[in-house]
């Protein structure tokens, strides 16, 4: 046997060796594999970088601008979800802004009319009072704003904080704390 004899039994088996350790390491779970498949799991629509306006009698209700949206459609399960934020601007009746939400997450559920944002939300009105929380539901048929989680809204150089959350009018303009654990609160008699 001469040495290049050897040498192409060496080098055809490291050849061998080298695609049943790739071929070996390759592993799918097979229900992964399977979602990527299913149509049913895609969104319906999807964007990326979208202003969108809602409207109502050809006046501007609200803008939306997000970095991306996704139109979830599966059956009973349907939503527009924003999962890299989201910054509404309402407006009024006359055309000028009446407030603002940003959020690191956002979901419309299209049955119930209804926002959750999540994740650093923070709510502006027109008169400057800026709420902050980490989650906040937004009944856009009901038009109210609430959350269950602690809250902390500054207008007018006073400071209100609960750890309960709050409800008030999407324009922020009664809000209804809940144990109230720092802040200056007036009293009606």
């Amino acid at each position: 046997m001469g040495v290049s004899f050897l040498r192409s039994i060496y080098f055809k088996s490291i050849i061998v060796l080298g695609w049943t350790i790739m071929l070996l390491s390759c592993k799918n779970d097979l229900k992964e594999v399977n979602k990527l498949g299913d149509l049913q799991q895609l969104p319906e629509m999807a964007g990326e970088n979208l202003v969108m306006i809602y409207s109502d009698s050809a006046r501007i209700k609200y803008k939306v601008v997000t970095p991306q949206y996704l139109k979830i459609n599966h059956g009973e399960d349907k939503y527009d979800e924003f999962p890299r934020g989201i910054h509404v601007i309402s407006y009024g009746t006359d055309g000028k802004i009446v407030g603002e939400i940003k959020a690191r997450y956002a979901k419309k559920l299209e049955k119930e009319n209804l926002w959750e944002a999540r994740d650093q939300v923070v709510v502006i009105n027109g008169e400057g009072a800026k709420l902050e929380t980490d989650l906040l539901y937004w009944d856009m048929t009901e038009e109210r704003i609430y959350s269950d989680r602690y809250s902390k809204l500054t207008a007018n150089g006073d400071i209100i904080e609960s750890s309960e959350g709050f409800e008030s009018d999407q324009n922020l303009k009664n809000p209804v704390f809940k144990n109230i654990t720092a802040g200056k609160v007036q009293v009606e008699l």
